[in-house]
């Protein structure tokens, strides 16, 4: 039987241990890491992904943590996978990354927000995750302006787009609703 070869199919990891989220070396050694699956995944055909929660976007040691991780990872081998909510919970600009880092996103997960809300800490903790699941929202009936980013987005080489909700009261119509919504875009 041929070997298969296995064509634009992507594995990530969403998450890096809180253990090494306490220093940035920490973060480095998480981007380095990354860099060493993503080598093996890439021989197998296989594009390694790293999906964003929201830790990582405040300051520590004078640097945000995320930053350190987008410069140290080789994006031949790494791509990146930005989860709107998340990201902005955090504190950071989805537009001015997408822009920034042009190229290195590939994949989102599009959630909307009811209101601008930010994590009462660094968001490395669970707890300021889940009081924060009321404020997800179906795309388009939110605050944020999904036309915008979305078109940054397309712009900047994210190709798979996921609509997701942490916890959605009635998941088939919330995504009925994100689905009219985000296809009536013209992006």
């Amino acid at each position: 039987m041929p070997r298969r070869r296995w064509t634009r199919s992507t594995s990530g990891i969403s998450s890096i241990p809180a253990d090494e989220r306490r220093t940035l070396d920490g973060y480095k050694r998480a981007a380095d890491e990354f860099n060493q699956i993503g080598a093996r995944a890439s021989k197998l055909g296989v594009r390694f992904t790293y999906h964003n929660h929201g830790y990582g976007w405040t300051e520590l040691e004078g640097q945000i943590p995320l930053r350190v991780v987008l410069d140290r990872v080789d994006p031949q081998l790494v791509a990146m996978e930005m989860d709107l909510f998340w990201t902005v919970a955090g504190g950071a600009d989805p537009v001015e990354l997408l822009d920034t880092y042009r190229g290195r996103y590939r994949l989102m997960h599009v959630k909307d927000m009811k209101q601008r809300v930010r994590f009462r800490g660094d968001g490395g903790d669970a707890a300021q995750w889940v009081e924060l699941f009321p404020y997800m929202t179906d795309a388009g009936s939110g605050v944020l302006d999904l036309p915008a980013i979305l078109g940054h987005a397309k712009r900047s080489g994210v190709e798979h787009f996921f609509v997701e909700q942490d916890l959605a009261t009635n998941p088939e119509e919330s995504l009925r609703k994100s689905y009219r919504f985000l296809s009536g875009l013209d992006l």
